[in-house]
């Protein structure tokens, strides 16, 4: 009697650990974890119905072989179960993990195409800059040159201008020169008729 209370407060335990940890685990650590523990309370029947000796003899009765055997096979029957839980969920471990590799591969893809894109438009947008500046390179050049030619033309032409300029400065001088000179000489005769 003190071993069937045993074993139901052993079921009870297990069976509420079971309940918790099925709440926190995700749907395949679950599905092995309520395995385990349905395997193990049937590995607790079979160690009661092995203990129980309820035949006149004292030895095991029919009903507990049979019991006995029964458990055996559901023992055998959860094993397989959990064999086959176990292989679903590596089946879908390495099937998770094979798409993660290939989603990652197709980022590293996209990645490698942005990339060598963003190279080739930088390329080219290197290549038009650079074919611009040799462009505003040749312009300011040409406009130097012009600069050149127009500083040389104008100081050409203010080179005769002030050379006129000079000119006209010294025959106006000689002019004036001239005129102070004729003035002096007439101004003589004219004293001499008074």
């Amino acid at each position: 009697m003190m071993m069937k209370k045993l074993l139901a407060i052993c079921f009870c335990c297990l069976w509420f650990v079971g309940a918790q940890a099925q709440e926190q685990a995700p749907p395949q650590e679950d599905k092995l974890s309520r395995l385990m523990g349905e395997r193990e309370q049937l590995i607790l029947e079979y160690q009661y119905y092995s203990g129980q000796n309820s035949n006149f003899w004292g030895k095991q009765s029919k009903k507990d072989l049979l019991n006995i055997i029964d458990t055996l096979k559901e023992i055998i029957r959860k094993d397989s179960e959990l064999i086959a839980a176990v292989k679903e969920a590596s089946v879908r471990k390495i099937a998770e993990s094979t798409v993660e590799r290939q989603r990652a591969g197709k980022m590293i893809q996209q990645d490698e195409r942005l990339i060598n894109n963003q190279i080739t438009d930088l390329k080219g947008q290197i290549s038009t800059l650079e074919s611009q500046a040799k462009k505003r390179e040749r312009v300011i050049l040409d406009l130097k040159e012009q600069l050149k030619a127009t500083d040389e033309v104008r100081y050409g032409k203010d080179r005769v201008i002030a050379i006129l300029g000079g000119a006209a400065f010294l025959f106006f001088l000689y002019a004036v020169f001239l005129q102070v000179r004729l003035s002096t000489k007439k101004a003589p005769k004219k004293r001499k008729k008074a």
